[in-house]
């Protein structure tokens, strides 16, 4: 009879969650609107299209943790939100909030129901990793899945790890991410298109994955196979997509770290339209709630890829080489761009600032040498030159290694 129960748990679960969907998401922001400090929680009203005020404040190491499964109160020199966070899932039938901070190695969560926050201490949650920097073994996609356990992913696509919700997590690495034959080459392993974004599950043991580039891939949770479907439509040029959330019409709601602005996107053809708020548009670097894709939509639209080496803008180009970069020096290679004067801006994955500057082009094709401040750490960077007059504007991904 103890079989039963357990086999009959995920079926139950996942009618549930969509007889009740969550007309709320979760969100990480700044303090301030457009900033990239990604310490405090918010709540986004699906239905209103109103962001909260801040729900809790992760910065803090005044009040105490709690230990998860003894539950003891400890004072950490951590933070809860140390590092900044971009990764979390909520599970609606224990209303714990699941997140591991950017460069520590732990899984966490707030309880709802007391706003106390637990540490998981008797494992990391991704094994693999070998320093804070690695920026492919950092865990900045998870979700609640259909049968109850909560996903995570590693940037690399080495690791789909999966835990369990109650009592003290256990966590599981299952392995890595296996490339579809047909995905012709567009690999979930490639730092410069699949790094970043977000996940989301449906009812039918698949999990979605949206990189921070716009590359979709559908992703078989017991084969692992990642299967590329295109990248999504009618999202702005160099718009990186950080939080992705099932709205309670089924629709996915992405939010950018970088960039202002929320959009719905339509996962039958996966087509994206702007989605007004009525107050700020607060940057977000993750997005999470207790929904899960139905699988009453119709069948998914594959799409061609977009090329990856360059993000196009409607005339010209510019590219990075080398990509990735060894050391803070690259050239910047100009293709077809009108002469002018540019503003030139380099942020990390995060959308956090490192580098500002006006640079004077004076031919259509040039390079332009750049030179990056010292201490960047290994990981995906955006470059974006923005044109004074033309108000043309051009991006592209580079990895420092």
């Amino acid at each position: 009879m103890k079989k039963l129960l357990l086999l009959l748990v995920p079926t139950l679960f996942c009618i549930s969650v969509q007889a009740q969907a969550d007309r709320f998401a979760y969100v990480v922001t700044d303090q301030q609107v457009g900033g990239s400090n990604w310490h405090f929680l918010r709540r986004i009203d699906l239905a209103g299209g109103v962001v909260t005020q801040t729900l809790f404040e992760g910065l803090s190491t005044q009040r105490p943790v709690y230990q998860a499964g003894s539950g003891k109160a400890v004072l950490s020199p951590d933070a809860p939100f140390q590092s900044g966070v971009a990764a979390m899932a909520l599970d609606p039938r224990t209303n714990r909030l699941f997140y591991t901070p950017m460069q520590i190695d732990q899984l966490r969560y707030i309880d709802l129901n007391t706003w106390k926050t637990y540490y998981v201490s008797n494992t990391t949650l991704a094994s693999n990793r070998t320093a804070t920097s690695d920026a492919g073994a950092m865990v900045t996609r998870m979700t609640i899945g259909a049968d109850g356990y909560v996903y995570a992913l590693t940037n690399d696509a080495r690791h789909l790890i999966r835990f369990s919700t109650g009592g003290l997590p256990v966590i599981e690495d299952l392995g890595s991410l296996v490339d579809d034959p047909a995905n012709n080459g567009q690999s979930v392993h490639l730092s410069c298109t699949s790094f970043g974004g977000d996940m989301i599950a449906d009812d039918k043991g698949n999990l979605y994955l949206m990189t921070s580039a716009q590359y979709l891939f559908q992703i078989n949770i017991r084969s692992k196979i990642a299967t590329y479907l295109g990248t999504v439509k009618g999202l702005p040029v160099g718009y990186s997509v950080n939080g992705m959330a099932v709205t309670d019409r089924n629709q996915v709601l992405v939010t950018s770290a970088v960039e202002p602005g929320y959009f719905l996107v339509d996962p039958t053809n996966w087509t994206a339209a702007a989605w007004p708020v009525k107050e700020s548009s607060w940057n977000g670097s993750d997005l999470a709630n207790g929904n899960v894709l139905s699988s009453k939509a119709p069948t998914l639209v594959e799409k061609k890829a977009t090329p990856p080496a360059e993000i196009l803008s409607t005339k010209g180009s510019i590219a990075v080489f080398p990509n990735p970069i060894l050391d803070q020096q690259f050239q910047l290679r100009l293709r077809d761009l009108t002469p002018g004067g540019y503003q030139m801006e380099v942020t990390d994955m995060m959308g956090r600032q490192v580098l500002s500057q006006a640079v004077q082009i004076s031919t259509e094709n040039s390079t332009l040498p750049v030179m990056l401040p010292k201490g960047q750490t290994q990981g995906l960077y955006l470059i974006k030159l923005s044109g004074m007059e033309s108000r043309k504007v051009y991006q592209q991904k580079f990895l420092i290694q």
